[in-house]
């Protein structure tokens, strides 16, 4: 049920990365794990949204309910599609993938452990209804790293890769490492640029919970969804945020 906007609302944004039939770690969720945390947002009487439809309430007034949650899929992973996707399918749920542009097809190599991503055939074909997808730089960039320069030929070339390859693509980033620059000049470049690239929101970590109306819509925070975490960790994350 979507309402009319209000101060009160707040928006929990939670960051997955790997999914797995059975092994959990600190970047890898079961697929058990996350039909608890579906049925725990459910039966709270949170509804699932996209970064769209967040941004159409931000830019456009588009009602949101009154509990929105949002499910967030780091790197665009293949067990996004083979393991998550039913789940998600079965409670009804919605996600947003950011995906890193120049591994598409290939594997996540800055990881320790790789493992393979979604091809662009099979973001082609992912279920509208569940999937929505968004931007994770180029090549996995940190940029709380990288120079001006090397930030925008990054970006222009994620760009570039979603229309190449005519997929559908929200206009929202999410910063690979949580990295920003910390340099304040290079960090206005980096807005700069999104700006003139229409970039209308990026997501760090932060690990707390958003206002329904971000007061800086490159800073919107999210909760770091563990493996390694217990159900009831993830109830703490999800209803106070950072845990100290």
């Amino acid at each position: 049920m979507f309402w009319n906007r209000s101060r009160h609302t707040k928006v929990r944004v939670l960051m997955y990365h790997k999914f797995s039939a059975k092994q959990a770690d600190a970047m890898t969720v079961t697929t058990a794990q996350l039909s608890n945390h579906l049925e725990v947002l459910t039966t709270k009487g949170f509804e699932f949204i996209t970064v769209g439809d967040w941004l159409s309430y931000i830019y456009q007034g588009v009602a949101l309910p009154r509990r929105p949650v949002l499910l967030t899929f780091d790197d665009a992973y293949a067990s996004c599609l083979t393991l998550a996707y039913p789940v998600l399918k079965a409670f009804g749920a919605r996600a947003t993938l950011f995906v890193p542009t120049a591994y598409v097809g290939s594997t996540s190599s800055w990881d320790t452990d790789a493992a393979p991503l979604l091809t662009v055939e099979e973001l082609r074909r992912l279920d509208p209804a569940v999937f929505e997808l968004a931007l994770h730089t180029h090549k996995h960039l940190s940029y709380g790293q990288a120079s001006a320069t090397e930030m925008a030929n990054d970006l222009g070339a994620c760009i570039a890769f979603f229309d190449d390859q005519n997929l559908p693509f929200v206009r929202a980033l999410a910063y690979p490492y949580g990295s920003r620059p910390a340099e304040p000049s290079t960090y206005k470049e980096m807005v700069r640029m999104f700006q003139m690239n229409d970039i209308q929101a990026a997501f760090r970590i932060g690990n707390r919970i958003n206002p329904l109306m971000p007061k800086n819509l490159y800073e919107i925070n999210r909760l770091d969804i563990r493996g390694s975490d217990s159900l009831f960790t993830f109830r703490r994350k999800l209803w106070i945020g950072r845990l100290l």
